[in-house]
């Protein structure tokens, strides 16, 4: 019980010491032996320049992925497709609708159904309107089908996201899917695959990379150059980057500059880079709340300001509002933060919740890139969400929305035009985070997303331009929920990068626990309980993990009879809940759950009910029955005090009322005599030897 401790550090090798702990008379409480390695400046706090590109990482694929068996795949196009003539799939439907007449008629779901995805040739914004809904639509149908829920849909783009060497996008109409897919991998993890195709190559030519894609485990990739890629989140260098610099002699138009984040950004222009012409503009124009007090404080600052209202959603309505550009400053920077939210999970969306958020990034980008592309403007900077790379649960129109600007940028950049795709995090004010309330902050904050101070997020703004990259995402992550999450195998595989795994020795495993168990391990800790001590079990659990999706500290504030809403429960809840009991238990249960079984105790009954149903009475082969009978008599033997069973002449009577009223034993089917002419003694004496008391 010592009080103080001495450390004697001494090295051995330029990377190794050796630590020995005494105490005060030098018996030694502790010796280890350390690696070092050098320090990563990186890995300390969570706001120290939260810029990061996205990379699409080489991913190695090992020569007997390719030869994957395919026999249980099915594609949902039309006959003769060369995806499934190259991989010799012989299932194909051509609709979604069509597979699952097949699965009734068949009873069979195939374990892998390949969807090659194609936008109607409707032009732009038709088009990416067009396949955000068809996505949505699939999605939806797929995941209202249980028989589907041990089946993988994988979703095949061709050229719809800029990954690797060669970053053109042209396939702009689907990008919007990508996003869509990566929020339905959030709430429903492991069920879905998104692939995009190489565009420079023949389809057939891809489709064999992808038994190795699969083999992967991973849920988002890209064949590029006859390799695949996968996306993953790096800390952007700052190698090569210039201050960048407005023209002073030109106007900067912002749209949603009457927002919170369109107005921090109209004052940081005018005081931190000396913009003296601005264009400001949203639905509302100089009507706006804030907006008199606004434009009074940027021109007492020195700054010339026009406020006009305007739906950038509308094409007319932008050209007329770049006619309001003077001529004498023309136009060089377009400045796109305008955003609605309309949250939900994707099984709630409908096609007008979609298309109210798609239209004022989706529609209004796309008119302000089309009437300024022959502009020598110096910047074009779109305000995107990092939910349209990590797919946050309850965001799906919002990813879709954001992936489509992310597309953009790159799209732009091959045509020589400058731009900027920012994929913001969390700001302490305004942005995604002004609408949000509490519990979805406390979500975020868990998912490893923290809120950025606005000076910060303001200087990461700066950094973006000067970087030169077109997509580029200011945020600020909490390493310890990363590691978290990445510990609990829920961290989106683009931030996977971002945390630093030890490999742990082979002798090194926890024990487990109610809530760390898997599948099999909970299944068998259930049927080694006793009965009584099964429902107190799955109880802790779920109350374990109720605590966890709302941010309590302690399940003892869970009440085990208390309704799950009158708890605190929505749909995105209902969603990280349900995910998290499947982890744990195995099982595929769907996301009405805590509607189904509205109290933490009925949710706990019914995964009592799926994981150790009781067997019905009279069920079952009786030679296991008597297998189960022996192993629990040598069971109870092994527990007897002393090794007396008091119950032992009671357990031998009872054997033998069974046996003589058991008329068809006979002493030729008995090998061992007949046990009904046995004695009493006999009996008893072939129990003691069974039980190992002889």
């Amino acid at each position: 019980n010592a009080t103080t401790l001495h450390a004697t550090l001494t090295p051995t090798t330029p990377d190794t010491t050796h630590l020995t702990i005494t105490d005060p008379t030098g018996t030694p409480v502790l010796t280890a032996g350390l690696t070092l390695r050098a320090f990563d400046p990186s890995t300390l706090g969570s706001n120290r320049d939260p810029l990061y590109t996205v990379d699409w990482q080489k991913l190695p694929v090992h020569p007997a992925d390719t030869g994957t068996d395919t026999t249980d795949w099915a594609l949902v196009g039309q006959a003769g497709d060369p995806i499934a003539s190259a991989l010799g799939i012989t299932e194909t439907h051509p609709t979604l609708t069509a597979l699952r007449a097949a699965v009734d008629a068949s009873g069979r779901t195939p374990a892998t159904v390949l969807l090659p995805w194609s936008a109607a040739d409707l032009g732009l914004p038709e088009g990416a309107h067009h396949s955000a809904h068809t996505a949505l639509a699939v999605l939806q149908e797929w995941l209202s089908d249980e028989r589907l829920a041990d089946s993988r849909l994988v979703v095949l783009t061709r050229g719809a996201v800029a990954a690797g060497p060669a970053p053109a996008v042209p396939a702009l109409a689907d990008s919007p899917v990508w996003g869509l897919l990566r929020t339905v991998q959030s709430e429903a993890p492991g069920r879905f695959t998104v692939l995009d195709l190489d565009p420079a190559v023949p389809v057939h030519e891809s489709a064999r990379l992808l038994p190795g894609a699969l083999a992967s485990g991973r849920g988002q990739l890209a064949v590029r150059d006859d390799a695949l890629h996968g996306p993953t989140l790096s800390r952007a260098s700052a190698t090569g980057t210039v201050d960048f610099d407005f023209a002073p002699a030109g106007t900067v138009l912002i749209t949603g500059a009457f927002g919170q984040l369109g107005a921090l950004l109209a004052r940081h222009l005018v005081t931190e880079h000396g913009v003296r012409h601005l264009l400001l503009t949203s639905r509302r124009g100089a009507d706006a709340p804030g907006a008199a007090d606004l434009i009074a404080e940027l021109t007492e600052s020195g700054a010339e300001v026009r406020a006009l209202a305007c739906d950038t959603t509308d094409r007319d309505a932008v050209a007329a509002l770049l006619t309001a550009v003077p001529t004498d400053h023309p136009l060089t920077a377009v400045i796109h933060t305008a955003g609605v939210l309309d949250d939900g999970i994707i099984t709630a969306l409908t096609p007008e919740r979609l298309d109210t958020v798609l239209r004022p990034k989706i529609d209004a980008a796309l008119h302000l890139h089309e009437l300024t592309a022959h502009l020598p403007l110096t910047a074009f900077v779109l305000y995107s969400s990092v939910s349209g790379l990590t797919g946050t649960a309850g965001q799906a129109n919002y990813a879709a929305a954001n992936a489509f600007l992310d597309a953009l940028a790159h799209h732009r950049h091959t045509l020589g035009l400058p731009a900027t795709s920012l994929a913001w995090g969390l700001w302490d004010e305004g942005g995604m985070g002004e609408k949000l309330n509490e519990a979805d902050l406390t979500r975020l904050r868990r998912s490893g997303i923290v809120p950025m101070a606005p000076e910060d997020a303001l200087r990461m703004f700066d950094a973006a331009l000067g970087h030169g990259s077109p997509l580029l995402a200011p945020v600020a992550l909490d390493s310890s929920a990363l590691q978290a999450r990445s510990a609990s195998g829920t961290l989106p595989e683009i931030l996977r990068g971002l945390v630093r795994t030890a490999p742990r020795p082979p002798r090194a495993k926890a024990a487990p626990t109610a809530v760390a168990a898997t599948g099999p391990s909970l299944r068998d800790r259930l049927a080694a309980a006793p009965t009584e001590e099964r429902e107190p079990l799955l109880l802790e659990l779920v109350r374990e993990h109720v605590a966890a999706v709302l941010g309590h500290g302690s399940p003892d504030r869970v009440e085990a009879e208390r309704g799950l809403l009158d708890l605190g429960f929505d749909s995105l809840t209902a969603v990280e809940f349900r995910n998290r009991i499947n982890k744990v238990t195995g099982l595929r249960l769907a996301t009405t759950v805590v509607f189904d079984h509205p109290t933490p105790l009925a949710v706990a009954r019914h995964l009592l009910a799926e994981l150790a149903p009781a067997e019905p009475a009279g069920a079952g082969d009786p030679l296991e029955a008597i297998d189960r009978l022996e192993a629990l008599l040598k069971q109870h033997s092994a527990d007897a005090a002393g090794g007396v069973v008091p119950e032992a002449a009671e357990i031998a009577q009872r054997l033998q009322y069974v046996l003589q009223g058991w008329h068809g034993l006979t002493a030729e089917e008995d090998p061992d005599g007949d046990l009904a002419a046995a004695t009493d003694d006999e009996l008893f004496d072939a129990l003691d030897k069974e039980l190992g008391l002889a």
